[in-house]
């Protein structure tokens, strides 16, 4: 008897433990659905309108555009030098040449980045050419913090309407995020309202290198991005060429806006992309993630369209594929191939 009443005992010791563990299961449980939802409830940066920030026309009179373009950039007494957006005309000022090239340089950059290449081919092209400035670039760094997609987008679509005012065919060649806003203007060619005849893409960036950036997209991105780093990204060079062509340390904030382009562009339709694309990239760059370069031509929709390596760049990187500040030995002959493309779509 004695034995029969301890197991019952011990029975019921079992399942008032079993009982516990059980609602303490339960109340974790609870705990971690609340944890996630917090954190897939909280803020995310927002891509904002799929459309270009609204911004003064450029004037209809060539002969007047150097006198506004100038003007803007007057508006940035900080700007460094040889970072404005301007004209180079092939021949006297105002005169719309057969063809016009347009630079879009890369995050971070400006028009220094890969010059002399779009210089080069526009005088192989007898044609004028423009370099934009991106929005909070050429600028003390802290003006990168509070730029938006938006602004980038009207960068480039002032700068095919500048093209197109100036040339009969437009060229656009872009590098890095240039290209991405190259891709952009593929995937809306209704943006501008203008035509451009050729795209060149030079290491268009799809995606980072770094998947760390991935996680701007997610709730608390900015948050994280401000925890992870301390709010300041990058490392000053040791080269003062390339400290002056590029914003080498920048908050941590424009990053954001970079990232929310990029995705917005990558998920696009490309299979209605129309646009000749001849894009240039590195199987090793370490700046962009060159699979997502691939991944982005296969679904290209464009009739014609070319991907090429790039394996003899002189930039570390592998980021920069020409240009006298980081690959001085490659301008001449990819500047030779750009050509080639525009002329003949080979």
């Amino acid at each position: 008897m004695s034995f029969v009443s301890s197991s019952l005992v011990g029975a019921a010791g079992c399942a008032r433990q079993r009982g516990r563990v059980r609602r303490a299961l339960a109340g974790l449980l609870v705990v971690l659905a609340a944890l996630a939802a917090l954190w897939l409830a909280g803020p995310r940066y927002a891509y904002g309108p799929d459309a270009p920030a609204a911004r003064a026309q450029p004037p209809a009179a060539l002969t007047a555009l150097d006198g506004w373009l100038a003007a803007q950039e007057a508006a940035h007494p900080d700007l460094r030098p040889g970072a404005a957006k301007g004209i180079v005309w092939h021949g006297a000022a105002g005169t719309r040449t057969p063809w016009a090239v347009v630079y879009l340089h890369g995050f971070t950059a400006t028009r220094a980045e890969t010059y002399p290449l779009a210089e080069r081919v526009a005088q192989a092209l007898g044609a004028n050419l423009f370099h934009t400035r991106l929005t909070g670039h050429g600028l003390p760094a802290q003006a990168l913090a509070s730029v938006t997609p938006q602004d980038w987008l009207a960068d480039a679509v002032e700068a095919v309407r500048i093209g197109h005012a100036i040339g009969e065919r437009v060229l656009v060649i872009g590098t890095s995020t240039g290209g991405t806003l190259g891709a952009w203007l593929a995937l809306r060619p209704d943006a501008a309202g203008v035509p451009v005849a050729r795209q060149v893409w030079i290491s268009p960036n799809f995606g980072p290198a770094d998947k760390r950036t991935e996680l701007l997209h997610g709730p608390w991105g900015a948050q994280l991005a401000q925890a992870i780093t301390g709010g300041t990204v990058g490392a000053p060079s040791e080269d003062p060429r390339i400290n002056a062509a590029w914003t080498r340390v920048y908050p941590v904030q424009a990053l954001l806006p970079m990232m929310a382009l990029v995705q917005r562009v990558r998920t696009g339709d490309w299979a209605a992309v129309r646009t000749p694309v001849l894009v240039l990239y590195s199987p090793r760059d370490r700046t962009v993630d060159p699979a997502q370069t691939e991944a982005v031509f296969a679904r290209l929709g464009s009739p014609l369209k070319r991907l090429e390596r790039v394996e003899d760049s002189a930039d570390p990187e592998q980021h920069v594929l020409a240009g006298d500040v980081r690959s001085p030995g490659t301008t001449e002959r990819l500047a030779a191939r750009i050509v080639r493309w525009a002329r003949e779509g080979a």
